[in-house]
């Protein structure tokens, strides 16, 4: 094996990119299904490993944006505010933003700033909105206000998703779904309900934990008066769980059972091979016409509108749906051949409902091409998703060899050298990273196990100081050379003995830039059960999110939310981009301009942005991972 530093001519390589299977994992967020939890306590399978930050910023600039305000807010652990502040949403005279797991997942939640006066925000520090010990709460934040026979206030709704290495909890419902708080008196919120949420399982029963939740969004049926809140599942194919939260202290869960991937919604498509990434990561819902409308933002699925007017089970209708083009826009205008990476985050529609702006979210600006090169199966491209806190495969490493099966690397190995090949089960990926590298390898390939999600990618929670990747097990059964080895039956196929002679593969990267903007325009008629149509028609990045310059040492250049102007006639979005600032983009038939920037001294490294009014002015509201709040003009 080698690990050589190397430098590819970009055109020289697209050819790679384009045809074939699937070549790489999509970071950042984890693939959902039963391969992606864990196989026994502690054994460390992520299930976020996104919103990381770099060292450096870009040059500051202020342009058409007027900053008002700002607000730091405070880590009740002490543990200081690195990646600390996650999305923000506001009510009134309060701001709300969650606090994420970094840098540590101690007293996670949401903390709450007074914006009476926009000039002079301030921490209502006393008001702390802390998650039970173990979750911590990040993306899909949201304010409602709500007027029924069970409740006349104001809700604040946050996910809950498991802190890494949170040990297994000693009570029921103290994990996952959703916590409801009272914040019609936002500065003594009160709980109302803490991990409502899917506690169903496959199997038919009912797990004492609800699923962890990546995202949420709630809004009322004017229709039916009933109140709803739609949750992005982390744990389930069918990852779009409906709550009825009418009665907001006894939530009830109303749909389970949406997989926009398959029948009658099909939103996957077969080309480009490499978009299997299929599932939820953001909804908005709004009243068009007679019917409710959710824009659902499906990853390597593309930009979803569903009609969900009647949310119970077989009553969810697909109204229109985007697909990829088969080599990505920013890439191809720089004179690169690459198929596009999917990565579809976050999307708002306009005022009048004919545009979408969306935000495609991709944190490495490298693409990972990993080939079989010898064997039966010599030509095979593969995923390969590497570790939590390991060296990653970049444009500085390239791994070459044939690797030697070690089996499940549970014990101390014999000395070796070049790359382990490991077989997921019975002992933590920790473990078997540090008996691999203990050994004297100098890099590792963990391969799924039989068991019926065989096929998943997993992000392995383990530090090291050697490349340690995973992949499917179809994958690790081809590098072992079994024959006739299918992913139809790689599930049920016996792994060979340890030892056994595998295929040498090279594993390298290629720069393919870092996430950005789409625009498309909609056609939603306003009647139930009529179909719609979307189309893109422009994308745009900062120049230097596509500068191989820019690839590390300025921070995370990736695009994350959108916010729309309510005013129609502005046509402006507004853009939380990280470490790229906060932009102004203004939209329509002739596509997306930006029109206004800024990025703070010292740089920012911003997640959530929302409009809202305080008085009779309107502002933006960002939130900074590592500060707090921002409130621009």
């Amino acid at each position: 094996m080698r690990i050589k530093r190397f430098a590819l001519p970009l055109v020289t390589v697209s050819a790679l990119l384009v045809a074939g299977p699937t070549a790489i994992a999509h970071p950042g967020h984890p693939d959902h299904g039963s391969g992606a939890r864990e196989l026994f306590p502690g054994e460390g399978v992520g299930h976020e490993d996104q919103h990381g930050s770099e060292e450096g910023h870009l040059p500051p600039v202020s342009r058409g944006v007027k900053l008002v305000g700002k607000a730091e807010v405070t880590n009740p652990s002490g543990a200081g505010n690195d990646g600390r502040v996650a999305d923000v949403s506001a009510y009134g005279n309060h701001a709300f933003l969650t606090a994420f797991s970094e840098p540590t997942c101690e007293q996670a939640g949401a903390h709450v700033i007074d914006i009476s006066d926009p000039a002079n925000p301030s921490e209502v520090t006393s008001a702390f909105m802390e998650t039970t010990p173990g979750n911590y709460a990040g993306e899909g934040s949201q304010t409602l206000r709500m007027k029924n026979r069970f409740f006349d206030g104001v809700l604040f709704i946050h996910q809950n998703e498991t802190c890494p290495d949170a040990p297994e909890p000693t009570e029921p419902a103290t994990r996952g779904g959703i916590n409801i708080w009272d914040v019609t008196d936002a500065t003594n919120p009160q709980l109302l309900t803490a991990h409502a949420g899917d506690y169903t399982n496959t199997e038919g029963g009912t797990d004492e934990q609800a699923n962890q939740t990546h995202s949420a969004f709630a809004w009322t049926n004017k229709f039916d008066g009933r109140t709803y809140v739609v949750l992005v599942d982390d744990e389930e194919f069918t990852d779009l769980d409906i709550l009825d939260i009418t009665d907001p202290e006894n939530p009830v869960l109303v749909n389970d059972t949406l997989d926009l991937n398959e029948p009658p919604f099909n939103v996957g498509q077969d080309s480009p091979s490499n978009l299997t990434s299929i599932f939820s990561h953001d909804m908005v819902v709004k009243r068009i016409g007679k019917r409710y409308v959710m824009n659902a933002s499906y990853w390597d699925g593309g930009y979803v509108l569903l009609d969900v007017t009647d949310p119970t089970p077989g009553n969810v209708t697909l109204i229109a749906e985007s697909d990829y083009a088969e080599l990505d826009e920013q890439r191809l205008a720089r004179g690169q051949e690459i198929s596009p990476e999917g990565n579809g985050h976050q999307s708002e529609l306009s005022p009048d409902n004919r545009f979408l702006v969306a935000t495609d979210e991709d944190f490495n600006p490298f693409r990972t091409v990993a080939t079989i090169t010898s064997g039966p199966y010599e030509g095979t491209e593969y995923l390969a998703t590497s570790a939590s806190d390991t060296p990653p495969i970049d444009e500085d490493t390239t791994l070459e060899g044939t690797p030697t099966f070690v089996g499940l690397a549970c014990e101390a190995l014999p000395a070796g050298s070049g790359i382990a090949l490991v077989e997921r089960g019975v002992c933590p990926f920790q473990q078997k990273l540090d008996n691999v590298a203990a050994a004297g390898y100098e890099a590792g390939i963990v391969f799924n196990l039989a068991d019926p999600a065989c096929m998943d990618q997993v992000l392995m929670l383990a530090e090291g100081d050697i490349p340690f990747l995973f992949v499917n097990r179809l994958t690790g059964l081809q590098l072992l050379q079994v024959p006739d080895v299918t992913e139809e039956n790689a599930c049920t196929t016996e792994s060979p003995a340890a030892g056994s002679s595998a295929a040498s593969t090279t594993i390298e990267a290629v720069f393919d830039g870092w996430g950005y903007i789409r625009l498309f325009r909609t056609k939603i008629p306003g009647g139930v059960g009529k179909a719609g149509s979307i189309s893109q028609i422009d994308t745009f990045a900062i120049p230097e999110a596509q500068d191989p310059a820019y690839a590390a040492g300025f921070g995370d250049l990736s695009v994350h939310e959108v916010a729309i102007d309510p005013n129609p006639h502005r046509r402006l979005a507004y853009i939380s981009y990280y470490a790229g600032g906060f932009r102004v983009l203004r939209y329509g038939d002739r596509g997306l301009r930006e029109v206004g920037a800024f990025i703070d001294e010292g740089g920012n490294n911003f997640w959530g942005v929302e409009v809202h009014r305080i008085g009779k002015r309107q502002y933006v509201l960002a939130s900074d991972r590592d500060f707090g709040l921002y409130i621009f003009r």
